[in-house]
């Protein structure tokens, strides 16, 4: 059993310790990462954690968190985005494009701009640490150039996304997200995990 592997099945981009058993916040997309290289991915154990994250509250709103029983920090688009790749991630586990694991308040476009102004030079967990609810309509929303990616694990597809996707491939890349999506710009995920990493050597 790999070092970098967690409780769950879970890859990660350092060794996972008795002192730290969940050595990222990104076990999701890291694992994701895996599959692709043909590592070792144990797909049922995946699917029990991924269970454990689908959390419904005491009036039936239902979200995801990143691993079980944590719920802090909210998932992230990266996350998402491994949920997916991995093949876990439905339609239902979303509302509409939006990840908020926390409900959404009515859309207001003035509200919304005052607090997107607000946030403009804070760190990028403030908005959520202060309940400023109406930019989880922007926050979590799933990016335009990923929804062609998760849509065609679900074998959908729209065309305005899928040329979003195109445009996409084009720009550069800073990790290792175009190339799960696109198979490109192989020399980041170099560069992200080299050795003893594991995935180098993959």
């Amino acid at each position: 059993m790999s070092d970098y592997i967690d409780i769950y099945g879970r890859y990660h981009h350092k060794p996972v310790t008795e002192s730290n058993p969940i050595p990222s916040n990104n076990g999701w997309i890291y694992t994701a990462y895996a599959d692709k290289l043909g590592m070792t991915v144990d797909k049922e154990k995946l699917q029990r954690c991924f269970n454990e994250c689908i959390t419904i509250d005491n009036s039936k709103f239902q979200y995801l968190q990143r691993s079980p029983g944590r719920f802090l920090p909210p998932i992230s688009r990266d996350e998402i985005l491994g949920m997916a790749a991995l093949g876990f991630l439905k339609p239902g586990h979303l509302n509409g494009w939006n990840f908020s694991p926390f409900r959404l308040p009515a859309f207001n476009l003035v509200t919304l701009v005052k607090q997107l102004w607000f946030i403009r030079d804070k760190h990028r967990n403030y908005f959520w640490q202060n309940g400023l609810k109406q930019v989880y309509h922007v926050a979590f929303s799933v990016p335009l150039s990923d929804r062609h990616f998760i849509l065609s694990k679900w074998n959908r597809f729209n065309l305005f996304y899928f040329i979003v996707a195109k445009i996409d491939a084009l720009l550069p890349a800073k990790n290792g997200i175009k190339w799960l999506k696109y198979d490109k710009n192989i020399e980041i995920m170099r560069k992200e995990f080299p050795s003893p990493h594991p995935f180098a050597e993959s």
